[in-house]
């Protein structure tokens, strides 16, 4: 099962670097579930430029994150103030924190915003599933998976097994009272 929730940050000259990390930081995203234990994820869909950003004032946005083999910093967004361009579309998907955004150059507002995603660990619809084959299963199919060859051949093995191990105990006995 999952939750989840919209998220959102803003960099600027005031705060220019921001860490989500919702295990250590409830301020991120985490909020009143600091001790919620749970799989996250954040989804950054989308960067705007505040209206208050400088005409000319370029803007540069970072992310460092965790990568396959080792930390990865690149910057994800470059934006002007006073262009007739001032959002854009991300589709950045961080599985693990922590991701540290940094506004590099200029003096922002920048605004990102995308879904922050608890999984719970439980899997949706699996007991439904048990359930749905237990009701499709009479107690003739039943019967004939207990009586199946694989299974007689499983318990056969396991009583041999077992008989065996008996047999090997009995000898050593025996020669133990000679």
């Amino acid at each position: 099962m999952t939750e989840d929730y919209f998220w959102g940050l803003t960099l600027d000259s005031n705060k220019k670097k921001e860490v989500w990390d919702p295990d250590r930081n409830p301020s991120s995203g985490g909020g009143d579930m600091q001790g919620f234990r749970g799989e996250h994820t954040l989804l950054v869909k989308q960067i705007v430029l505040g209206a208050e950003a400088k005409d000319g004032d370029v803007n540069v946005v970072e992310v460092e994150a965790m990568g396959y083999k080792a930390d990865v910093k690149f910057p994800i967004a470059v934006m002007r103030g006073g262009s007739s361009q001032s959002q854009a579309v991300l589709d950045l998907l961080f599985p693990d924190p922590p991701v540290t955004f940094h506004l590099v150059k200029g003096s922002g507002p920048v605004h990102l915003l995308g879904n922050h995603t608890i999984g719970t660990g439980e899997l949706v619809g699996d007991d439904d599933e048990d359930e749905d084959l237990e009701d499709e299963l009479d107690e003739e199919d039943l019967e004939d998976l207990e009586e199946s060859p694989e299974r007689n051949n499983i318990e056969d093995k396991k009583r041999k097994l077992s008989q065996s191990n008996s047999t090997k105990k009995g000898k050593k006995t025996k020669v133990d009272e000679k």
